[in-house]
Order: structure tokens, then sequence, then C-alpha cells
């Protein structure tokens, strides 16, 4: 898989109306031990894609993820008969954008935050996590077999991992736990069917990997769902970027509309979400993770130009370019 021609990127500042197309020159320290950049393929298909380096070792590094809901322990309905133990509430789901804001007014430095697991019912309240997770060393949602599936999860330790079935006994041990839809890598190696459809389908992405050593977690997004804009990545797609990366092992998360890669806009001072949702559209999310890091090498800001709203690095890391906007698709779910 080789990059393309095409190079424009889209941005979308959460606060405006419309896309604006950037391209990234290099990539961008947003933070010390985080660095950013995004780039487009036109083969095997036209895809968006936008990646996090996250240096675990690096003096600051921190995380936050959404906090368990108040109403932990009591039962809520769910649809007609059904009942569940709630992890996370109606009121714990909010906009990946609003996550960030919420935990910079607390005072953490978050540079870049995203959605991460699977929820549901979407459209019945409260929605539930569907695995074990963890927030900052507490349980935030709980299953008979809570350590059935596959995650990533990051020690107190500050160590991260991705693994498949941990034992009960590492729960105590572990400070974030976020569980995935399945392997995309494995020792280097493709960890999937690449037969059956579900690895096959090109859908929009949101997945994790960690190099071999264990001190680099990279963030990968794919947009998808918008011809003649970006038609989404399989599986096989994720594991050549991954690859590509450095990364021995990756997990795929919540993706679909879902999908949320928010950084902070030094230039209006609010969250800003870089990937672009179907149709606009833009879902709360109920468990959201963000970065938190000191300083701001290469801050990224978002200015208005003569061509709109732009993107722009204070240090020259990134440069607007010109562009009609890629046409919106019908919104899919």
């Amino acid at each position: 898989m080789k990059a393309g021609i095409v190079c424009a990127m889209s941005a979308f500042c959460a606060t405006a109306d419309d896309w604006r197309d950037m391209m990234w020159e290099r990539p961008v320290s947003i933070g010390h031990g985080v660095s950013l950049r995004a780039y487009a393929l036109d083969e095997p298909r036209l895809m968006k894609v936008y990646v996090a380096r996250i240096d675990l070792a690096a003096p600051g590094i921190g995380f936050t993820a959404t906090e368990r809901d108040p109403k932990w322990g009591r039962e809520g309905a769910v649809g007609t008969n059904k009942t569940v133990r709630v992890g996370l509430g109606a009121d714990r789901q909010e906009y990946t954008t609003d996550f960030m804001k919420r935990r910079r007014a607390e005072g953490k430095n978050v540079v870049l935050a995203v959605n991460t697991s699977g929820w549901g019912p979407m459209k019945t309240k409260p929605g539930d996590l569907y695995r074990w997770a963890v927030s900052d060393g507490v349980e935030i949602s709980y299953k008979k077999n809570p350590s059935r599936g596959y995650f990533f999860i990051i020690r107190k330790d500050g160590t991260a991992d991705i693994v498949a079935h941990p034992p009960k006994s590492i729960t105590n041990q572990v400070a974030y736990a976020m569980y995935g839809n399945g392997f995309i890598l494995r020792r280097g190696k493709a960890a999937f069917n690449p037969g059956k459809a579900q690895y096959k389908t090109c859908e929009p992405r949101m997945a994790f990997g960690l190099t071999a050593d264990r001190k680099t977690l990279v963030i990968v997004a794919v947009d998808g769902r918008q011809p003649r804009y970006s038609l989404g990545a399989s599986y096989a797609d994720l594991a050549e970027i991954f690859k590509r990366e450095g990364c021995t092992d990756a997990l795929n998360l919540d993706g679909g509309g879902s999908t949320s890669f928010v950084v902070f806009d030094g230039k209006s001072g609010r969250p800003a979400m870089l990937n672009r949702h179907p149709g606009g559209y833009v879902r709360k999310i109920a468990l959201n993770f963000g970065i938190t890091a000191d300083g701001d090498r290469d801050r990224l800001e978002l200015e208005r130009t003569a061509s709109g709203l732009a993107p722009r690095c204070v240090s020259g890391g990134i440069r607007p370019v010109t562009g009609e906007s890629p046409r919106k698709p019908q919104e899919r779910h």
C-alpha cells in the first residue's frame, strides 16, 4: 500500500460549519512525547488516515478516560423487558470534544482525545459498555466474564499492552482497560481471518497499536463511507498501516460513526475534531480516552484564512492548502 497522489486532508473545528482541507508537511509535536501526522492513500482505495504516536516513556505523559457513572450498581431498563447493571449510563455519554473540554477545565492538559470501546443500545437509555473497562484504576463496566475479550491496557506502573482474555489476577494492576473487536496484528503477523466478511469490509476505523518494546503507542483513525473522499479501511489495510508505523501488535476498537479523533486548537482555545464523520453526524461516546502531555512544542492552531478555516502550526509544520471541500455523502449509521 503506497502513498498516492492525493495529499489534501480534512479538518473540522467543533465550532465551524464547514470542512477545509489541510496537509501535513511533517509530523507535528503537540506536546512532549506526542506527535501527529495525517496523510492520504489512493491505493488500494481512497483513504484519509490520521496517526498519533505517543512516547510512553516521555516525562509528563499521562492518561485520562471517562469516569464511572454515578448510577453504578443500580439496575437500568433496556428495551422492553431487559435490564443491565449500569456501567456507563446516559449521562456519561458525551462528545469527544466535550470530554476534552471538561478534562482541560479540570486542569488536565489533554492534547489528544479519541473514542475507544463499543457500547449500546444507542437509541435506548441507559446504554452500557459491552465488556469490562477500567478508568483511573476503577472498574467502570463489569460483566459476568470481565476479562473475556481483547483489551488495550495501561498498568498502574505506566506500562501498556494489548492482551487477549487477561487473567482475573491482573485486575488490581490495571489503571486503564478498553476492549476491542479483535486483533489486527499479533507479534508482527496478521491476527485475523482475511476470508471472513467482517474483516474485509471497509469502514471508518479507530485502532491502537504498540511497538515490540511497548514504549510507543500508535493511535490510528481512518475516515470512511465517503465516496470520492475516503472509503474506509479493512483489517488488512490497518495491518499494513501499523506495520509501517513499527507496531507488532494492534487492536481494532469501535469505529464506524463513533470514530472521533480530537486535538486541542491553540488558536481558538477549543477542541477540534480532525476526522470527518459520514454525513457530518457526530456521535456521543460512552468511553473516551485522552492523552495528557507537558508543553506545546509545536502547538496546533486552526486559523481563518482567505480560503476559510484552515489549520497551521506555530512553527510552520502545517500549512493550509486550497481546494474545494469534498462533497458530503448520504448519512449512514
